[in-house]
C-alpha cells in the first residue's frame, strides 16, 4: 500500500527507469567486478564503465519511437564493448548512419531500450564503435516479441 501511495506523488522518469534496467544488466554480467565487494568503494552505485561482451540487437528507429511501430525484421547483430550507467558502447562490422536505435539486450528476458547515438568512431580492423545514450525502455506486445523470436531464430 505504501508503494502505491508513493507512486501517486512521484512522476515516472523514463530515462531513470531505463538506466535502472541497464544497471541490472551490468550487475548481472559482472558480479565479481562490483567495487563495493572488493573494498574499493562503500557505495553500490557507480558510473564507471564495464567492459562487457554481450550480444545485442540494433533496430533503426525514429526519435520518438515508443515500441508499437518498431520493425523487428530490420535487426542487426552487434556486440557490446562497454556498458555504462547511461548507455551502451557497441561494436559493429558495418558503418551505421542512423541516429536512433532500439537496442535489445538479454537480461532474464529481452529488454528493449531506445537510444540516441552520441558518437560513431571507426576502429582498427574495420569495426565501428557506437556510443549510445539510453533514453527510455520500450514496451513490446506479445505479437512483437514472437516476431522478434522468429527473426532471431531464423538468423541462427
Amino acid at each position: 500500500m505504501l508503494d502505491v501511495l508513493t507512486k501517486l506523488f512521484t512522476r515516472r522518469n523514463p530515462r531513470r527507469d531505463a538506466e535502472d534496467a541497464l544497471a541490472r544488466i551490468m550487475n548481472r554480467s559482472g558480479m565479481d567486478l562490483l567495487e563495493y565487494q572488493s573494498g574499493i568503494s562503500t557505495d553500490r552505485r557507480s558510473r564507471n564503465e564495464r567492459h562487457v561482451v554481450m550480444g545485442v540487437w540494433l533496430f533503426p528507429c525514429d526519435a520518438e519511437e515508443s515500441g508499437e511501430t518498431l520493425d523487428l525484421h530490420t535487426g542487426l547483430l552487434a556486440v557490446t564493448h562497454d556498458l555504462r550507467g547511461g548507455g551502451f558502447g557497441v561494436l559493429t562490422p558495418i558503418a551505421l548512419e542512423q541516429q536512433h536505435f532500439a537496442v535489445a539486450a538479454l537480461d532474464e528476458h529481452w529488454q528493449f531500450f531506445r537510444c540516441v547515438v552520441r558518437h560513431n568512431t571507426r576502429k582498427p580492423g574495420g569495426w565501428y564503435h557506437l556510443g549510445m545514450e539510453v533514453e527510455r525502455t520500450l514496451s513490446l506486445d506479445s505479437e512483437q516479441l514472437n516476431a522478434f523470436s522468429v527473426h532471431a531464430e531464423s538468423l541462427q
